[in-house]
């Protein structure tokens, strides 16, 4: 695939991974945040088996606290967070200093919440660094092939995150579109069935065999969405 090595890809590919899924999952752990606050203890328990990690959280307060900010649990915000830090680093080189700066600041804005009451506020300020790290990204690289890998990782998560959280088959569908666009631009190698088969579950699916339901629609989803790229 061109002069980028496949370690170097598939460390762009999970940068777009990682950094995705810490705004994604923030953007609803807000929604979530609501909902404990007005119902039962243990309301965490339902985003936990949607997006398929252990339910290891005692009450409400542990949830908030060890799901945002634990960094030895390994489906924590703040891990993913660094995981992708520790990629952005690996390509100093490919994506540019003042793109990995973002990064940084976003480290450092959720450290500087992990002691306040009422950390919602300031999380805000990670989900804008992230958008200006996204932002600063498209402007500063100059190679085509490590923006498309950066932001095919980036569609991959999402849809991968709207499946399990039940979004909008409209939005599905958008950030599929994206998908296409983005890998076929990448350089990568792929596997072009899987996206077919993708569409055809995402399009067609329901109409063709009415009996089955959406849920194990998406389950099938999100494992063809799994076999897409081979590392």
């Amino acid at each position: 695939m061109g002069i980028i090595s496949l370690e170097k890809a598939n460390n762009l590919l999970w940068l777009g991974r990682y950094s995705e899924r810490v705004y994604t999952t923030i953007r609803m752990f807000f929604i979530q945040y609501d909902k404990m606050i007005d119902d039962e203890e243990d309301e965490y328990s339902e985003f936990c088996h949607k997006l398929n990690i252990p339910v290891i959280y005692e009450s409400n307060d542990d949830f908030i606290n060890r799901y945002l900010y634990d960094k030895d649990n390994p489906d924590s915000v703040f891990s993913n967070l660094l995981r992708a830090y520790d990629n952005a680093i690996v390509l100093r080189d490919e994506i540019g200093t003042e793109t990995m700066a973002y990064l940084q600041l976003c480290l450092s804005t959720m450290e500087k919440t992990m002691d306040l009451d009422a950390p919602l506020m300031e999380m805000q300020n990670v989900l804008d660094m992230l958008l200006a790290f996204w932002a600063c990204a498209d402007d500063y690289i100059v190679d085509p092939e490590t923006r498309n890998l950066i932001k095919t990782g980036k569609s991959i998560e999402r849809i991968d995150l709207y499946l399990r959280l039940g979004t909008s088959e409209g939005a599905l569908l958008s950030e599929y579109q994206k998908l296409c666009g983005r890998i076929a631009r990448s350089g990568i190698e792929y596997r072009e069935i899987a996206l077919v088969r993708f569409s055809y579950l995402l399009q067609c699916e329901r109409e063709d065999h009415p009996e089955t339901d959406m849920e194990t629609i998406r389950r099938r989803m999100i494992s063809v969405l799994e076999t897409l790229v081979g590392f």
